[in-house]
Parts: structure tokens; C-alpha cells; sequence
């Protein structure tokens, strides 16, 4: 059988300071069948010359330069590129920590056991720390189900990592010590995805990353799958239920092997920004279409709350020290979002999640700007 050829897709732009490392961490993969697709979105510092010469060094390395356009439409362009026949996404200021992590995924995705034949897949797993993953049991183990997988294609692979509190060199967040390949592919767990376990992903925000999963290429492009472009916010999320609802499962690999960089003040995630609010009301009124064509009340559910969930956030980012609107503006901010979203169906939610949105839709808007003050101060 021939090398399963992987490709790497590194979106990057102005990375000078990280590129480099993110690229040495690719190209130290114990898996070589790799293409490392570079997708310099218009960057203005060195980040070009030194993947140049770094692909100088290793013929893998493809470099891709374009007008800066969002890392949405850098994505699409490596994925245009991409001719392997797994999909790998790794962010430019991250990098991946563990040699085996590429080779972990591919052995567990094309069900390689440990002897080169078979599933290799048997146990009932080990547990997983894949982070907001709710797996509590149902389909995960991979026992007597496992054998019926040799024969299934496993079109999306998840991995794990388990980050500490502390920081490593160069800000990036350490893992746990690594496992081997054999001890990874043992621990294995499978989720049949069906609307239920998705609805779950979507709830505890599992299916919001693409770093943290490998694809198969024939799925997205069989489904269409690509990023949403024009936004700077949960792109993610909508490529994934899009490659999610084309899968017959996820195998999850509790891999401790991606260095994830959390001191880059730049982060969407870490700031203020006045287009937040649109872009994830954009993205959840796209879940919300793709819910109800689904028809699954689940689903539904699912997006109704993180919905509610939005709307908390964005309001709490408005207490965000770098908010440099006035109170006033803040106050009328906050009322902006909430007639927009004037209340959600909690309809098919349970526990905290129907209780988070039942106190949405009872409480005011000054109430809850308050509320997100004080929150918001906890995260």
C-alpha cells in the first residue's frame, strides 16, 4: 500500500516571529507523505521570505501568496491546493508539539492496527480529555462495534490535547508527556454522529475548531465544505457542521501533541471587536437554517442556545478594557443586541442550558448588561 499523503494547511499572516516554529514542528513529523501548504494572506513583515527558505531546505513546503482577504479565504485557497488524501489545519502561531501526532491520525483513521492489518481498535477506551467534549459513553467505545469499522470509512478524525495551566517557551501552552502511537490508537473512542451527537458538539462547542481534527479531503469536497469568507468569527463552526453532517463518525485520538500559543494579545478571542456581534449573528443564523432543514428538534435546541450564548458574549466584551466606547454607547450597544435577538426557544433544553436560556428571555437588557460585567469578569 502506498503512503497516505497528508496536507497541512497553515493560514499566516504578518507571522515572522511563530511561522518558523510552526513549520519545523510540520516538517519533524515522523509521518514524511506530507504536503505543507502556506497560505501567506497578504502578510507585511518576513513572513514569505522565511517560508521561502525554509522550503528551500524541505521540498514539502508549498508557498501561496494572495491579497489579504481573511484567513476564511486562506483556508479555501489551501484547500483548492490540497491533493492528500487526509486534511490537516495548524494555525501559524502554533505548532505541533508530539513527532507522531500526524501519524497517530492517519493509523487510527485508516483503522491500521498495531500489526499493519485490522482495526487494531479494541478496549473500551481510556477515557478522553478532548476539551468540552461531552462523550459520556454512548457509541464511544470502540468494543463490540470496533470489528464494523474496518470495513467503514472514517471520513473525520478528532485529537485531543490536555493543556496545563502554565505556559511554555515562547507563550505556548505545554501538554501532558506524550504517548506512543500504539497507546493512542488503543485508547481510541468513536462517536456515531447522528443528530443527537451533534447536537451535543455544537452545545459544548466542540465542533467551534478545526486545529483539533483531521479530514478526509474526498468528504469536504463530496459535501462541499468550505469556510464562510468575509468573516473573522465562527467560520469554524459552519465548516464543520457542513464536514459533520457528511460523516458516519468521529474518532477521537486523546493525542497530547498540539502547542497552542496564548499569549497573543491579537486573538479574536482576547478583545474587543465592533464586528464580533454581526459576524456570529451571521454564522448562528446559518446554523439556525441548517438546523431547522434538518429537522431534528435537537438541533434546533442547540442553536437557540448558543444563540443566547452570543449575545452574553458580546455584551460582555463591551466591559472588555480595550472597549473604548463610552458608557453610554455601551448601554446602547448592549440594547442593539438584545432587540435583535429579543428571546430564544429553550424548547428542548434541559439543565443549565434551558435554565441560561429562560433567564435570558426573563431578564431585561440593563440587567444582563450587568450581569455580563460581572461574568465576564469570571472568564
Amino acid at each position: 500500500m502506498s503512503p497516505v499523503l497528508v496536507s497541512v494547511i497553515i493560514p499566516v499572516f504578518d507571522g515572522e516571529d511563530t511561522i518558523s516554529d510552526c513549520l519545523r514542528s510540520v516538517t519533524s513529523q515522523t509521518h514524511l507523505p506530507l504536503e505543507i501548504i502556506v497560505v501567506d494572506d497578504g502578510s507585511h513583515d518576513a513572513t514569505a521570505d522565511i517560508v521561502r527558505r525554509l522550503a528551500a531546505e524541505d521540498g514539502r513546503i508549498d508557498l501561496i501568496v494572495q491579497d489579504n482577504q481573511g484567513v476564511s479565504a486562506a483556508r479555501n485557497r489551501g484547500l483548492a491546493a490540497a491533493s492528500g488524501e487526509w486534511v490537516m489545519f495548524v494555525d501559524a502561531d502554533d505548532a505541533f508539539a508530539d513527532p507522531v501526532l500526524v501519524e497517530a491520525v492517519v493509523r487510527a483513521g485508516d483503522g491500521t492496527d498495531l500489526d499493519g492489518g485490522g482495526t487494531g481498535l479494541g478496549g473500551d477506551g481510556a477515557g478522553l480529555d478532548w476539551e468540552g467534549t461531552d462523550l459520556d459513553g454512548e457509541g464511544a467505545g470502540p468494543t463490540g462495534e470496533g470489528a464494523d469499522l474496518v470495513g467503514k470509512r472514517v471520513d473525520l478524525v478528532g485529537y485531543g490535547v490536555r493543556r496545563r495551566a502554565g505556559a511554555g517557551a515562547a507563550g505556548l501552552r505545554t501538554s501532558e508527556e506524550p504517548r506512543s502511537v500504539e497507546a493512542m490508537i488503543r485508547e481510541a473512542q468513536d462517536t456515531v454522529l447522528d443528530t443527537e451527537s451533534i447536537a451535543g458538539m455544537v452545545l459544548d462547542e466542540s465542533a467551534n475548531a478545526v486545529w483539533d481534527k483531521a479530514y478526509r479531503r474526498s468528504l469536504i469536497t463530496n459535501e462541499g465544505c468550505s469556510f464562510p469568507e468575509g468573516i473573522r468569527m465562527g467560520e469554524d463552526l459552519l465548516f464543520n457542521v457542513a464536514c459533520l453532517s457528511g460523516a458516519d463518525r468521529v474518532r477521537i485520538l486523546p493525542i497530547d501533541g498540539y502547542l497552542y500559543r496564548c499569549d497573543n494579545a491579537d486573538s479574536a478571542t482576547r478583545r474587543y471587536l465592533p464586528d464580533k456581534f454581526a459576524d456570529l449573528m451571521y454564522v448562528n443564523d446559518e446554523l439556525r437554517k441548517w438546523a431547522a432543514t434538518s429537522g431534528a428538534p435537537e438541533l434546533v435546541a442547540a442553536a437557540e442556545y448558543i444563540r443566547a450564548k452570543n449575545v452574553l458574549s458580546c455584551m460582555q466584551d463591551l466591559h472588555h478594557h480595550d472597549c473604548d466606547l463610552p458608557r453610554r454607547d455601551r448601554l446602547r450597544t448592549a440594547r442593539r443586541y438584545r432587540t435583535r435577538v429579543p428571546a430564544v426557544d429553550a424548547s428542548g433544553l434541559g439543565g443549565r442550558r434551558r435554565m441560561l436560556c429562560l433567564a435570558y428571555n426573563a431578564i431585561g437588557v440593563l440587567p444582563m448588561f450587568h450581569l455580563a460585567r460581572l461574568t465576564g469578569a469570571l472568564r
